[in-house]
C-alpha cells in the first residue's frame, strides 16, 4: 500500500468516525482515535546548528530523483515518498530523522507517516526552498557547489 493510499484510508476513517460520532462537550478531553497528530518540525537554522555541532541527523530527502539531481543536502538518503512505505527497513528507529522536499510539504506527510511508524522524524520547515535561502549547504548534478 502506498503512503498516499494510507493517508487517504486514514482520512476517510477519520471522516467517517467524526460524523457518527456526538461532539465532545467542552470538559471531556479526546476520544483516543479523536487525538491529532502533531508533526514535528525543524527548521533550517536549527538543523544547521546541529551539523556544525557534530549532531546532525539522518536527512530523507524525499523528492522525486529529478529534483534531487538539481540541489540536495549533503549526505542526505533519497528515500522518494512513494517508496517510503516499503523501505522503513532502511531507517534506524533510535536515531533523530529530519525529512526533507521542496517546500516542506511533502516532508511533512512523510514525517507524520514516520512518526506514527515509531521514528523520531522532523520535517524542514519550508523544504529545500527554506534552506537554500538560508545559506545550506547543497550539491547538484547540473551546477557548482557552494
Amino acid at each position: 500500500m502506498s503512503l498516499f493510499d494510507s493517508l487517504r484510508r486514514r482520512s476517510q476513517a477519520a471522516t467517517t468516525q467524526s460524523t457518527t460520532q456526538p461532539a465532545p462537550t467542552r470538559n471531556s478531553a479526546p476520544a483516543p482515535e479523536d487525538e491529532v497528530l502533531t508533526i514535528p518540525e525543524i527548521t533550517p537554522a536549527e538543523l544547521m546548528a546541529a551539523q556544525r555541532n557534530g549532531a546532525g541527523p539522518v536527512i530523507v530527502d524525499c523528492r522525486e530523483s529529478y529534483e534531487r539531481k538539481q540541489a540536495r543536502i549533503p549526505g542526505s538518503l533519497h528515500i522518494p515518498m512513494n517508496e517510503t512505505p516499503l523501505r522503513l527497513g532502511e531507517l534506524d528507529r533510535s536515531a533523530d530523522i529530519v525529512v526533507v522536499c521542496a517546500h516542506g510539504s511533502r516532508s511533512y506527510a512523510v514525517t507524520g507517516y514516520l512518526v506514527q511508524h515509531g521514528f523520531r522524524a522532523l520535517s524542514l520547515a519550508g523544504g529545500m526552498a527554506a534552506w537554500q535561502s538560508r545559506g545550506g549547504e547543497i550539491e547538484s548534478d547540473y551546477r557548482s557547489q557552494r
